[in-house]
């Protein structure tokens, strides 16, 4: 690999371990906060005989935060699903990156349309109400545009360094049991 080449990938690489150590530390935050929310809610419930009306409700959304950020984690670990038949058995270096090249766009415009639905409904949640709270519902909307932009980003970062590394050969097959 040239010095060029080299310095592009490191770049790349670098660029995207930032996004992915954005993504984890909210992941780890908003996960830790939905945890000392659950304690607290069934502290009040069940110890203090005192049920608090909020735990439920900000615990759900701080799931779903951190479900959403925990996207571009997926992409960057290349770890989301996928039927990978066809590609892993393609031995071909150009046709393999014709399907790479292929998946990378579907997916991108996927997540580019959920970035651009998700806007208009996080600019409407600033007019709703969260049942316990006297929040808008602007902060627990945002979930979904935050978690597009990061695994755009990603995605973008990912396919460039498959471009620049050339991706030689497919993947290592990961099995996972359940």
């Amino acid at each position: 690999m040239s010095e060029a080449k080299s310095a592009t990938v490191s770049a790349l690489e670098k660029a995207s371990s930032i996004v992915d150590g954005i993504g984890s530390v909210l992941c780890a935050g908003l996960f830790g906060a939905m945890t000392v929310v659950v304690i607290i809610g069934v502290f009040f419930r069940y110890v203090i005989n005192a049920p608090l009306s909020w735990p439920e409700e900000i615990s759900r959304y701080l799931m779903i935060w951190g479900a959403s950020v925990g996207i571009s984690l997926g992409v960057r670990a290349e770890e989301h699903v996928g039927l990978t038949v066809v590609l892993d058995s393609i031995k071909s270096r150009q046709v393999r990156m014709v399907f790479h090249t292929v998946i990378f766009l579907l997916v991108l415009g996927f997540v580019g349309v959920m970035l651009y639905y998700s806007l208009a409904m996080t600019r409407d949640g600033k007019f709703m109400q969260m049942q316990s709270l006297d929040m808008t519902m602007l902060i627990a909307f945002a979930a979904v545009p935050v978690a597009m932009l990061l695994t755009a980003i990603q995605l973008v970062l990912m396919y460039m360094l498959k471009v620049a590394r050339g991706d030689d050969k497919p993947r290592a097959m990961t099995i996972i049991d359940i």
